[in-house]
């Protein structure tokens, strides 16, 4: 069978046709997935919100809003997560994506068992089944989990803490600064140690005031390497509605080390 320009020319033209047609599906896959990464010069205030305004606020948009057993709420000048279900955890936050950060905020247990809750910011977030979480709860003790891939791993379990305010109504500023794969943790303006395995697939042990592990002021962890900043709430084992309140959310550049 012999070719002539004219059949070589229309191959042509479908070969081109097909090339810009897988590229322009690449690229648009690639959009879908673009996340802005906020950064800015050290000691810089890269976002805020108070929950302001009602409903109509600018900031206030920003923020998924639920109802249901798991519900987030803006009300009153704070936003508050309703839990009505054992183990729930629900959470928002604004879409921008973070590598370093330092983020502060004001948190108050405003209804359920002192015994039954957590809460705090949620960082590195990608989606339910990627993030990490530092939570505190309103009987005097904090922790950090990280969800990877679905599966959570407990990065440094429960452990007590007098900086901790406790009880219904009792207001905590907290405070996680992240740069690269190293993470700090504030609870009202006390750093706090956490307890690491000393094997790194180990579980984080923490019984009768004694790490088995060690302690550190620092977390060292690369699972994930950029996300949102956002809040947080879980109840526990316990029956009963958790509810959590939050006053702001300000998101910093962290200073330099």
């Amino acid at each position: 069978m012999r070719w002539g320009i004219r059949d070589l020319r229309r191959i042509f033209s479908l070969l081109v046709f097909s090339a810009a047609l897988a590229i322009l599906v690449i690229l648009d896959r690639a959009v879908s997935n673009w996340t802005q990464v906020v950064s800015g010069a050290p000691g810089a205030l890269l976002y805020a919100a108070s929950f302001d305004g009602g409903a109509t606020d600018g900031f206030n948009d920003e923020w998924d809003q639920y109802t249901g057993r798991l519900a987030a709420s803006i009300e009153d000048g704070a936003l508050v997560f309703r839990i009505d279900e054992p183990r729930g955890a629900p959470f928002s936050a604004p879409s921008a994506f973070y590598v370093d950060f330092d983020a502060r905020t004001a948190a108050r247990a405003v209804g359920g068992d002192n015994s039954n809750n957590g809460f705090g910011i949620i960082f590195r977030l990608r989606d339910a089944d990627n993030h990490y979480r530092f939570l505190i709860s309103s009987d005097g003790y904090y922790r950090v989990v990280r969800t990877l891939d679905g599966a959570q791993k407990d990065l440094s379990t429960w452990i007590p803490s007098d900086a901790i305010q406790q009880g219904i109504g009792a207001v905590n500023a907290l405070r996680v600064v992240g740069r690269g794969s190293q993470f700090e943790f504030f609870i009202n303006d006390q750093r706090v140690q956490l307890c690491v395995p000393d094997d790194p697939s180990g579980v984080s042990t923490y019984s009768g005031g004694q790490c088995f592990g060690t302690m550190r002021d620092t977390l060292e962890d690369g699972a994930l390497d950029a996300g949102a900043v956002g809040l947080t709430a879980e109840s526990l084992d316990l029956p009963g509605e958790v509810r959590i309140a939050f006053d702001h959310l300000l998101i910093f550049s962290p200073d330099e080390t």
